[in-house]
């Protein structure tokens, strides 16, 4: 049985779905003093949250049976593919979650909106598009291009 591509856009688009468990206590963040950073709080906030709903699913799609006698050698190649994308998948939100986290702990902090390598201010626009960014655009180039 073949699963269409249908099914991966399903599960990225599930971080944009905040889930919440009946029952559950939800911890609340520390309020954030400045109310010009009121707009990347609650977006970094909803990021995170969803985030965390796509681990857990992710997570818990790891842990099913999964089948290895399929009807075809097709059949089981494709379903080794979907394991190894869906645990690249959880890899990558692992790694989005942490730099979330961060810069959660950056606002509390007070120290949001400035360049970890230069200590100068990341600019409003840089912010808005990444507001997860620990790096003005000149410093996150000078390591892009020394990473190469």
């Amino acid at each position: 049985m073949r699963k269409g591509r249908g099914m991966m856009a399903k599960r990225r688009a599930a971080f944009l779905r905040p889930r919440r468990r009946v029952g559950v206590a939800m911890k609340t963040p520390a309020p954030i003093s400045l109310p010009k950073w009121a707009w990347h709080h609650r977006t970094l906030t909803r990021l995170h949250a969803g985030l965390l709903a796509a681990r857990r699913e992710h997570t818990a799609e790891t842990r099913l049976p999964h089948e290895r006698g399929g009807a075809d050698a097709v059949d089981f190649t494709e379903g080794e593919l979907e394991l190894r994308d869906l645990r690249a998948e959880l890899a990558h939100e692992e790694s989005a979650l942490a730099e979330i986290e961060a810069a959660l702990l950056r606002l509390r902090e007070g120290r949001y909106g400035i360049c970890e390598d230069t200590g100068a201010r990341i600019p409003a626009a840089r912010l808005r598009a990444l507001p997860w960014t620990r790096f003005c655009r000149a410093a996150a180039e000078r390591r892009e291009a020394a990473a190469r």
